[in-house]
């Protein structure tokens, strides 16, 4: 028998302390291909390498360098992962299941090019936003729509750092059965990432959202880590009236939430990504489009189906939509000149 362990360090008040997940190994890896591997994917298929034919599908940078050297994490993980990297699916490829991690408003796009395997493979989103697993589903017969809390942040090609521990959550959403359900979670648990199942996909998805719309907005316009939006009075009083705000959208969609939960939720998620700087500012300090649309501006859409007000939601949509485009024209102009 063989056993592997993955590291992932918890941070205490006054210690570090390690704690080690080991398991047996799998007698015959999975064929995993993760779709748009930047911070989380990269997370993802770094761990699932351990005891998996793991392919990461990313950019050109980020691809050499993991060749060259393989994909290093430090943080609350500290390994060196030496998964498969490419810019394309090589060809040949049989994926039996695919992370589907690009941004969200290139997941249509993604989708057709991963429709040959839309048969056969199973599907799963760890994205943020809504609208990923209906737009995955219309291509691919077997979808899983998940959710996860784990801080990652890119820190150059080849190089990610685990920043803080969270839940993730899987949930059917087409052509799913419990048995596969069951096998993904232990996929993900013997490498380290603890997943639990849920029958109600909808409420966990929304959940998920009004922790990143009261978030990921906040701590990118503020240009801080999460933890700082806990510590800092002001910002922790506009992280709780955006989460209500959420909520009460969310509640109308029929999302089965409670609005002091899921604002418990939220303030513990930014505690324990303390020192993440969240996927929002990443793409801000890089110059490159947020998911904005999908996160904040899927709750204003949905509140004006109930005719609900989201006067802190709307401002903050309006407001990364006008940096977003101010960093990026920097970027293109400075590129020009």
């Amino acid at each position: 028998m063989v056993h592997f362990s993955t590291f992932i360090k918890k941070t205490g008040c006054d210690r570090r302390i390690e704690t080690v997940f080991s398991a047996r190994k799998h007698p015959r890896g999975v064929r995993i291909v993760v779709f748009g591997a930047g911070a989380m994917g990269s997370f993802f298929g770094g761990l699932l390498s351990r005891r998996h034919d793991v392919t990461l599908i990313g950019r050109a940078d980020h691809v050499a360098a993991i060749r060259a050297r393989g994909l290093r994490i430090t943080g609350k993980t500290a390994m060196i992962a030496r998964p498969h990297a490419a810019t394309r699916l090589p060809a040949g490829a049989e994926p039996e299941l695919i992370f589907l991690t690009t941004k969200s408003y290139d997941t249509a796009k993604a989708m057709s090019t991963l429709r040959p395997f839309a048969d056969e493979a199973l599907f799963v989103t760890v994205q943020n936003g809504l609208g990923n697993a209906e737009a995955i589903a219309k291509v691919a017969h077997r979808v899983v729509a998940g959710t996860t809390a784990h801080g990652v942040t890119y820190l150059g090609p080849g190089e990610i750092r685990h920043a803080g521990v969270g839940e993730t959550v899987l949930g059917a959403w087409a052509g799913v059965r419990e048995a596969d359900l069951v096998r993904l979670r232990d996929l993900l648990a013997d490498v380290g990432v603890v997943a639990q199942i849920t029958g109600d996909a909808k409420t966990e998805l929304w959940s998920k959202l009004v922790v990143n719309a009261s978030i990921n907005p906040l701590a990118a316009l503020a240009g801080v880590p999460n933890g700082r939006l806990v510590r800092d009075n002001g910002l922790l009083a506009c992280m709780e009236a955006v989460c209500r705000e959420a909520t009460s959208v969310a509640k109308a969609e029929g999302a089965s939430v409670d609005p002091d939960e899921l604002l418990h939720r939220t303030v513990l998620v930014a505690r324990r990504t303390a020192a993440n700087r969240g996927s929002m500012l990443q793409d801000l300090d890089r110059h490159r489009r947020t998911e904005i649309d999908s996160i904040s501006g899927a709750v204003v859409r949905a509140a004006g189906r109930h005719g609900i007000p989201v006067p802190l939601n709307r401002a903050l949509h309006a407001l990364v939509r006008a940096r977003e485009s101010a960093v990026r024209e920097t970027s293109e102009s400075k590129f020009a000149n």
